[in-house]
C-alpha cells in the first residue's frame, strides 16, 4: 500500500480512537456525575429527614409543653383539693418540685433543640459547599480526563462520598440518640406524674365522698336535734305545769352537780305558812348555823320560747319578748310579797331560778334595771351558772362547819382523855405507895430472918442435927425504891390545894378521877 495511505489510515484510526476515548471519558464523566447527583440527592434526602426529625421533635416539645400546661392545671386542681383535704398537701408539694424540675428540663431541651437546628444548618451549608466543590472538581477533571486515570477518579469520588455520608449519618444518629436521651426521661416522668395526679384525684374523690357522708350525717343529726328542740319548745309552751316541771328538773340537776342534795329540800318535803296561806317553795337550801335560802323555779318562759320560734317576724318577736319581761317582773313582785324570810330563818331575799342563760340575757337586754329592781324587792335572779356558784359556796361552808364540828368533838375527847389520865396517875401513885410499903415489910422480915431464925438454924447445923449438904438458900435483899416522875409539866404546881393527893412529887386532884 501507499505510505501516504497508510499514514492517512493511521491518522484516521488515531482520530477515531481519540474520538472513541473522548466519548468514553464523556460517558464515564456523565455516569460519575449521575452517581454524584444520586449521592447528593441521598444526602439532601437525609438532610430533609433530619429536618423532619427536628420538626417532629419540635412537635413533641409542643406536646410536652401542652402536657406541662395540663399538669399545671391538674396541679391547680390538686392544690384546691389540698385546701379541703389536708392529707394531700405533702404530695402536692412533691408534684410542685417535680413540675419545676421538668420545667427546667424542658428549657434545657428547648435549648438543645435550638443548638441542633444550628448544627443541622451548618451541616447543610457544608454539604452545599461540598456539592459545589465536587462540581468544580468534575469540571476540572473533564479537562484533564486524558491525564487522570479513570479508576483513581472513581475511587477518590467514592471515598469522598463515603466519608461525607458516614460523617453525616454518624452525626445524625448521635443527635437522635441525644434527643431520645433527653425526651425519654421527660416522657417517663410525665407518665408517672399523670399516674400520681390520677391517684391524687381518686384520693380526693374518696375523701370528698367521706366528707359528704359525714356532712349528711351531721345534717340528719341537726335535723333530729331541731325536731327534738321544737318538740320540747312546744311542750314547754303548751302548759305552765310542764314548764315548771322542766325548771324543777333543771334545778335538781344543778343541785346534784354541786353535791348539795343532803342540804337541800325540794317542794314535796317542806312547806311554810305565810300571810297568803300555805306556800311550797321549789327548793330550800340549808345553810350552816340553821339558816335557809328559798329558791323558786317557776319562771315564766312560755313567751320567750314562743318568741324564738322562726315562724314569727321581728315585730311579733319583739312584742313577745316584751311580754316575757313583763311576766318576769310580775313573778318577782309575787315572790317579794310572799316574804318567805318571815316564816323561815333565812336572809331577806328569795332566789328566782331561770333555767337557762338565754332567759336571763334576753330579759336583761330589754330591761337593764331588772337586776337592781329585783334586788330591791328581795329577789335575786339566778341562772344555772350563778346558782351552781352559790351552791358551791354553801357546800364550802358546810365543809367548814363539818371541820369545826370535828374539832369540837376532838376537843371534848381530849378533855375526857385528860381527866382519865389524871385518874390513872392517881392509881399509879397508890400502887407506888403500896409497893414502897411492901418493900419496907420485906426488909423487916428479912432482918428478922437474919437476926433470929438463921441463928437458930446455924446452931442446929453445928449440933449435926441437920446434914451438911442441906443448905438454906440466902434470901435476896431489896433496897429498890419506887421511881419518881420527872415530867411534871402537866401536874399541879408547888402550891397544892387542900384535898389533893401528893405522891412522889405528883399532885392529883381526886375530883378529876
Amino acid at each position: 500500500m501507499d505510505p501516504i495511505s497508510l499514514a492517512a489510515g493511521a491518522i484516521a484510526a488515531f482520530v477515531v480512537a481519540l474520538v472513541f476515548s473522548v466519548l468514553m471519558v464523556k460517558r464515564t464523566k456523565e455516569a460519575t456525575m449521575a452517581e454524584a447527583e444520586s449521592r447528593s440527592s441521598v444526602l439532601v434526602a437525609q438532610l430533609d429527614q433530619a429536618d423532619s426529625t427536628r420538626r417532629e421533635l419540635a412537635t413533641e416539645l409542643a406536646v410536652t409543653r401542652d402536657k406541662l400546661a395540663e399538669a399545671s392545671e391538674k396541679r391547680a386542681i390538686a392544690e384546691t383539693t389540698a385546701n379541703r383535704v389536708p392529707i394531700l398537701e405533702a404530695d402536692i408539694r412533691e408534684m410542685r418540685v417535680a413540675l419545676d424540675h421538668w420545667r427546667e428540663k424542658g428549657s434545657e431541651l428547648e435549648t438543645a433543640l435550638e443548638k441542633e437546628r444550628e448544627a443541622a444548618a451548618e451541616k447543610l451549608a457544608m454539604l452545599e459547599d461540598a456539592k459545589t466543590k465536587l462540581l468544580d472538581s468534575f469540571k476540572a477533571l473533564s479537562s484533564d480526563a486524558l491525564k487522570v486515570n479513570n479508576d483513581e477518579f472513581m475511587k477518590l469520588a467514592r471515598e469522598n462520598f463515603s466519608r461525607l455520608q458516614e460523617g453525616a449519618q454518624g452525626d445524625l444518629e448521635k443527635r437522635q440518640q441525644a434527643i431520645d436521651g433527653l425526651v425519654k426521661p421527660i416522657k417517663e416522668r410525665l407518665e408517672a406524674f399523670d399516674t400520681k395526679v390520677n391517684e391524687l384525684e381518686n384520693s380526693r374523690k374518696e375523701a370528698y365522698g367521706e366528707l359528704k357522708s359525714q356532712v349528711g350525717n351531721l345534717v340528719l343529726s341537726q335535723t333530729k336535734l331541731a325536731k327534738e328542740t321544737q318538740t320540747l319548745s312546744s311542750a314547754l309552751r303548751s302548759s305552765s305545769s310542764v314548764s315548771g316541771k322542766w325548771g324543777e328538773l333543771q334545778l335538781k340537776r344543778i343541785v346534784e352537780l354541786s353535791g348539795m342534795l343532803k342540804h337541800c329540800d325540794f317542794d314535796e318535803q317542806v312547806h311554810f305558812n305565810t300571810d297568803e296561806g300555805v306556800q311550797k317553795p321549789d327548793m330550800v337550801i340549808h345553810l350552816p348555823g340553821g339558816k335557809n335560802i328559798v329558791v323558786d323555779a317557776k319562771a315564766p318562759t312560755s313567751a320567750y320560747l314562743e318568741a324564738i320560734d322562726e315562724k314569727y317576724d321581728d315585730e311579733r318577736r319583739e312584742a313577745l319578748m316584751g311580754t316575757y319581761v313583763t311576766n318576769v317582773r310580775k313573778v318577782i313582785s309575787e315572790l317579794s310579797k310572799k316574804s318567805y324570810w318571815k316564816s323561815v330563818d333565812s336572809p331577806e331575799f328569795v332566789v328566782l331560778f331561770l333555767p337557762g342563760e338565754s332567759f336571763f340575757s334576753a330579759a336583761l337586754e330589754r330591761d337593764p334595771r331588772l337586776i337592781e329592781d329585783s334586788f330591791r324587792d328581795g329577789v335575786i335572779l339566778a341562772t344555772p351558772t350563778t346558782l351552781l356558784g352559790l351552791l358551791k359556796a354553801v357546800s364550802y361552808g358546810w365543809r367548814q362547819e363539818a371541820l369545826a364540828e370535828n374539832a369540837r368533838d376532838i376537843s371534848e375527847i381530849g378533855l375526857t382523855l385528860y381527866d382519865r389520865l389524871g385518874a390513872l396517875a392517881k392509881h399509879f401513885s397508890s400502887m407506888g405507895r403500896s409497893l414502897e410499903s411492901t418493900v419496907k415489910h420485906y426488909n423487916k422480915t428479912l432482918g428478922s430472918l437474919e437476926g433470929s431464925v438463921l441463928v437458930s438454924a446455924r446452931k442446929l447445923k453445928e449440933k449435926h442435927i441437920v446434914a451438911d449438904d442441906r443448905v438454906i438458900e440466902e434470901p435476896a435483899h431489896s433496897e429498890t425504891h419506887v421511881r419518881e416522875l420527872t415530867k411534871t409539866e402537866l401536874l399541879a404546881g408547888p402550891n397544892v390545894e387542900e384535898g389533893s393527893d401528893v405522891i412522889e412529887g405528883q399532885n392529883i386532884n381526886p375530883d378529876n378521877a
